[in-house]
């Protein structure tokens, strides 16, 4: 719990936000409902609830207001964000960013992000996963764990225990995007049962539900179009991420002027920041922890933002 504010801006992360108990996936870790409607009030009673013009308009003239400010964003397009969450800051009368990857929409993709979650919510021995992994690494690969190295992996994080670190790490960056990915759809297939299209339709929004936020005054902004990390992409890759997303969300009048990005995985490089600049993009938000402040605010590309438990 961040305990003592000052007249800066805190931009605050969420991902899934939905009645945990109630769910068919109790064991996704997420914010529950109620717990979400608890932390919207007391952002209304306590800070400046900004929307995406009032935080451009900021940038604009280059000053921090002095009475303590948050900006609320919403990563991945979950369908839970229209149930959940969009209501009720309409009813509040506020306002939120919502980041959505343009395939999941347009082609009813489910992330390799997603899966994972959802493997590990169906599977909770590790050791079995692993187990299953490391089989499929030697078919796809040839290779052995022995081979790989695995031991240089850091396993160490705030949240998972060891070996869920470790199956994420594989399965998000240490293998290689096409065995990694064909071992994710393999895991996924053989442990949640479930198709991609008719599990993406249950889990992430369509573009009638897009549209009908962003007519109540919400925010679209971007989250690429596969959400890769961008990092690993080419300059050309990048660009094409980007511009895909930009031209889905003009071609369906979810789009203004003061458009914004949020980078998959908070992943981003100097070619991403150049992109950016072509496309007139206002600011972008990464996933290092901090606040918008004196030091930072010209920086309007790499903004950091905290996540909603540290304000528990």
């Amino acid at each position: 719990m961040i305990k003592s504010f000052y007249s800066n801006i805190y931009i605050v992360m969420y991902h899934y936000v939905r009645e945990i108990k109630k769910s068919k996936y109790p064991n996704i870790k997420g914010l529950e409902f109620t717990d979400f409607k608890k932390q919207i009030n007391f952002f209304i009673k306590n800070f400046n609830v900004l929307t995406n013009d009032d935080f451009v308009e900021i940038i604009n003239k280059g000053k921090i207001p002095k009475k303590k400010s948050v900006l609320l964003t919403f990563d991945d397009g979950y369908n839970d964000h229209w149930k959940f969450v969009y209501p009720y800051l309409k009813k509040r009368k506020i306002t939120g960013n919502f980041y959505c990857p343009v395939d999941v929409i347009k082609n009813k993709l489910v992330l390799d992000v997603n899966k994972i979650h959802f493997i590990l919510e169906k599977e909770p021995n590790t050791k079995k996963i692993l187990e299953i992994i490391f089989q499929l690494i030697k078919k796809y690969s040839g290779k052995s764990e022995i081979d790989l190295n695995i031991k240089k992996i850091n396993t160490n994080d705030a949240w998972d225990n060891k070996e869920t670190v470790l199956i994420k790490r594989l399965l998000q960056t240490f293998l290689p995007y096409e065995i990694r990915n064909k071992i994710v759809n393999r895991l996924f297939s053989l442990l949640v049962k479930e198709d991609d299209v008719s599990f993406s339709k249950k889990l992430y929004l369509n573009k009638n539900k897009l549209i009908e936020m962003y007519k109540d005054k919400m925010t679209i902004g971007s989250h690429g179009c596969k959400h890769y990390w961008w990092n690993d992409l080419s300059y050309k890759a990048q660009f094409n991420e980007v511009e895909k997303s930009i031209n889905y969300f003009k071609d369906n009048n979810i789009y203004n002027d003061n458009f914004s990005v949020c980078y998959p995985y908070g992943s981003y490089n100097l070619d991403t920041l150049k992109i950016l600049k072509k496309f007139n993009v206002k600011f972008a938000l990464t996933t290092k922890i901090g606040s918008v402040n004196k030091k930072n605010f010209t920086r309007n590309l790499e903004y950091p933002r905290y996540d909603t438990n540290d304000f528990k």
